[in-house]
């Protein structure tokens, strides 16, 4: 068994929370590596009108989550390349996420997505939705966004008026 770590995902009509066993460096490895995941002490928080309901587990496929928050550790610092920020907007579903998606310095994100993993890291990143009918806007460092599920992805030159690491 892995290390736990908290576990927080959306999927098109819900909030999923709780916790994983993280059987790779990375969560992003666990879930490119995966086409499901096990997730214990689940609370699924329905977007649509707010009510809970409580699981002692349960089973999600990879293409049932259109983002996941990333948690856990960032894996081994030995093995990071280097990299450029670029701005990013997607839509993925009812959600919209702008940030920075990093790349090698040479290459183009939005070309090069389809020819990766399928969780993609977008970095800075302001995650809005509905919430029972309310607007919500809410910052992450980093989420795991499913380019499978994308909608639509272009790049902007300064997502949500952020430089890079200002947040």
């Amino acid at each position: 068994m892995g290390n736990e770590i908290e576990f927080v995902g959306f999927s098109d009509d819900c909030r999923v929370e709780g916790k994983i066993d993280l059987a790779d460096a990375r969560l992003a490895d666990m879930l490119n590596g995966n086409r499901t995941i096990i997730v214990r002490e689940v609370t699924l928080v329905s977007t649509v009108d707010g009510h809970t309901k409580e699981m002692k587990q349960l089973e999600i496929d990879r293409d049932e989550l259109d983002i996941v928050v990333a948690s856990g550790p960032r894996g081994d610092p030995k093995r990071r390349l280097a990299t450029k920020p670029n701005g990013v907007s997607m839509k993925l579903g009812p959600y919209s996420a702008e940030g920075f998606m990093h790349a090698p310095p040479t290459a183009n994100p939005v070309r090069g997505i389809r020819h990766g993993p399928a969780m993609v890291a977008i970095t800075d990143a302001v995650l809005e939705y509905k919430f029972c009918d309310e607007p919500v806007s809410q910052w992450f460092r980093t989420i795991l966004v499913n380019r499978d599920l994308a909608i639509s992805l272009r790049t902007v030159s300064s997502p949500n008026g952020l430089q890079h690491g200002a947040a």
